[in-house]
């Protein structure tokens, strides 16, 4: 096995070690925040060439790996070269498809009392409230405090609203003391 295959090999038997498919957020954000091999973009454009040579398969959203990685380890302390990622070698040796088994669709019916998740994070229940006070502290208008939060929440992927508020009340001096206080005794 060549040192770039090897080297694939080991990126894709990290990221799959579950045995599950994982989606391409995910994977991006084992490559970049978990194992800080590369930044977000260089593991974008690694996923997206993977795929392209045949080494990830894409099943509607959700990646897995397109050749054999039991029993591949990676030594103490190894990190890939990026540039082995962003431009690989074509997969030669692709994994046998498999034959699908038709699963009948079952249509999946919503109870019309479930709770949504930002009903349960008392955090979340308490984000007017938040945009409210931080409005009244700063003198920004309700709406523009709304809009701030939300372009937070676009540009950080993984931030939620009472995350992006609290980073806007700390950008406008505001104290974080009374903030913080009124999410502790929710």
């Amino acid at each position: 096995m060549s040192a770039e295959t090897e080297d694939v090999k080991r990126v894709l038997a990290i990221c799959f070690r579950t045995g599950a498919s994982q989606t391409a957020d995910d994977v991006e954000r084992i490559l970049s925040f978990d194992m800080g091999w590369m930044d977000t973009e260089t593991a974008h454009n690694a996923i997206k060439a993977l795929i392209f040579s045949g080494w990830i398969k894409d099943d509607g959203g959700l990646l897995s790996p397109n050749c054999d990685i039991r029993g591949i380890k990676a030594p103490l302390g190894w990190q890939p070269r990026p540039s082995r990622l962003t431009d690989p070698v074509v997969n030669g040796v692709a994994k046998p498809v498999e034959k699908e088994v038709e699963t009948p669709k079952i249509p999946v019916v919503k109870k019309p009392g479930t709770v949504s998740s930002s009903k349960l994070d008392p955090r979340a229940r308490m984000e007017k409230r938040l945009a409210k006070f931080i409005s009244k502290q700063s003198g920004i208008e309700l709406e523009e405090i709304n809009r701030r939060a939300e372009r937070k929440v676009k540009a950080l992927r993984y931030c939620t609203m009472w995350l992006a508020l609290c980073l806007i009340s700390r950008e406008q001096d505001l104290e974080m003391g009374p903030i913080i206080d009124s999410f502790a005794s929710s």
